[in-house]
């Protein structure tokens, strides 16, 4: 398990709560970003030595992962991390896209400059991620872009909530890659979504968000070709 990263903690006193956090976030992006494969076996010991700490805070985020459905933990196999499951994936982008959407078509003030500029620095730091090759990079500020826009909108919580159920959605995209096309498509569309809200144009606005997270393309011959081992056999897209 060496594509964890070791916990590190600053003040004792606070040392539990600390690395088991830390250790759930570390162990939760690992599987995410697919550092960690869907299928793969994990153990309590083996974690617990990549991340440089004891046993019972891998074991508190191991039940956390579980509630998320990220692993499971009674399967013939021993705990493992759980497979992709393509229904999930549908359910995630339909979600996103109707949720997403309803903010921005319920906004009716139009945010200043100051605010526009800010997402357009997260558009700004997807290109250079993807000029990097950096999966990971382009992925976070893509997911910058969207709750920000959620938060300027004035419902950071509908954000928190759809965290719930994008991982499946997430880990696709990640095995996916970085596909030039598809990168450069996404950027135009983020662009297009920004410049509707700036004339106060959210009902377009809106329209070209739900299009832009609903008409999500996995090439579902190419992911089971390739990765077929990673996805459970009744989750078709």
């Amino acid at each position: 398990m060496q594509r964890l990263n070791p916990v590190s903690y600053e003040d004792p006193a606070a040392r539990r709560n600390t690395v088991s956090a830390k250790a759930l976030v570390e162990l939760r992006e690992a599987i995410l970003t697919t550092r960690v494969k869907p299928g793969e076996g994990l153990s309590e010991t083996g974690c617990a030595t990549a991340l440089g700490i004891s046993r019972t805070p891998v074991r508190e985020a191991f039940a956390r992962l579980f509630e998320e459905g990220l692993i499971e933990i009674a399967s013939p196999k021993g705990t493992c991390v759980s497979l992709i499951d393509m229904n999930r994936v549908r359910e995630a982008i339909f979600v996103r896209s109707t949720l997403e959407s309803a903010v921005v078509a319920a906004a009716t003030d139009v945010p200043s400059d100051e605010v526009l500029d800010e997402l357009e620095m997260f558009i700004w730091q997807q290109e250079r991620a993807a000029e990097k090759q950096d999966m990971t990079g382009l992925h976070q500020a893509d997911m910058r872009f969207h709750s920000a826009l959620m938060r300027v909108l004035g419902m950071p919580t509908a954000w928190t909530a759809l965290q719930h159920v994008t991982a499946d959605m997430i880990r696709v995209q990640f095995l996916v890659g970085l596909r030039p096309d598809h990168v450069e498509h996404i950027l135009r569309e983020h662009r297009a979504i920004l410049a509707s809200p700036r004339k106060g144009a959210f009902s377009e606005a809106a329209a070209l968000l739900k299009d832009h997270i609903s008409n999500v393309n996995y090439d579902q011959d190419a992911l089971q070709a390739g990765h077929g081992e990673y996805f459970r056999r009744e989750g078709r897209l």
